[in-house]
């Protein structure tokens, strides 16, 4: 791949609005700096168990077309095959995020109508390369983590009602015999319990869903720097450019130019 005069050549900042909103959020879910951490580490750890899984599988269905085949190839035969084919799979998927996180400024839409075919292919190459250095999106976990941390806020809000409400009989119940204030005992230790074991779990869940939002910030944060948009704008529209000629070999492309000339990232759209 031929070097693109697009490259970024700055590290993204330390602090931005965007990551001050995260971390604000973080604060109001009342969750702990480094649970966060871990819970993000974990995800993470999913994400990449997932994708190792998925060059197993690949791995071994490279192996079962050989034997098909009636071939017994080298291992690392195999190992190459399964790998470009993983690659693969990857340059698609980030090429069908590229379409749809960036709209290509006009500019960058003419630029490439004057480049040749294999300019246009650097191009892109260079944009898949780049974004495949953004930080992992997590957002496909956000939807369950949601659903479970207000699941998780209701079963300690009917404990803490509860206890509240034994806690009250036991202070109306000074009188009374002393098996019956055992009962209430019980009960009122039952209830605690089950709120400090609701408690933790809503701890746990808050880390997951602050870390999702805080990995969602990070990436919107990343994707705004000037550099990345140049880049990932010069491969948008090489992409498109490439996909107007295949629609229409012998002739020019014929798609309208963009009316929004300013990449649209994750953090904008929403």
């Amino acid at each position: 791949m031929s070097p693109s005069s697009h490259a970024p050549t700055s590290d993204a900042s330390p602090s931005s609005p965007i990551l001050d909103r995260a971390h604000a959020q973080a604060a109001l879910l009342d969750v702990d700096a480094h649970d966060v951490r871990a819970a993000l580490d974990e995800l993470d750890a999913t994400v990449r168990r997932r994708e190792q899984h998925r060059r197993a599988a690949t791995r071994e269905l490279v192996a079962e077309l050989y034997a098909r085949d009636g071939v017994t190839p080298l291992p690392r035969r195999v190992d190459a095959e399964a790998d470009a084919a993983c690659a693969q799979d990857r340059d698609e998927r980030l090429a069908a995020e590229l379409r749809r996180l960036v709209t290509p400024a006009v500019d960058a839409v003419r630029r490439a109508r004057t480049l040749g075919d294999q300019e246009l292919d650097a191009e892109c190459q260079a944009a898949l390369h780049v974004q495949a250095t953004a930080p992992r999106p997590l957002g496909e976990f956000e939807p369950a983590a949601e659903r479970r941390h207000a699941a998780e806020q209701a079963v300690l809000d009917r404990f803490a009602a509860r206890e509240a409400e034994v806690a009250g009989q036991l202070e109306q119940a000074r009188g009374w015999r002393r098996h019956r204030r055992r009962r209430l005992d019980r009960e009122l230790a039952d209830a605690a319990r089950g709120c400090a074991a609701a408690e933790h779990r809503l701890r746990a869940t808050a880390a997951r869903l602050a870390a999702i939002q805080l990995r969602t910030a990070q990436r919107a944060g990343w994707l705004a720097r000037p550099e990345i948009q140049e880049v990932l704008g010069a491969g948008a529209a090489a992409l498109r450019e490439l996909a107007d000629r295949a629609q229409a070999p012998d002739g020019p492309a014929t798609a309208e130019l963009p009316t929004v000339d300013q990449p649209t990232t994750e953090g904008a759209a929403r």
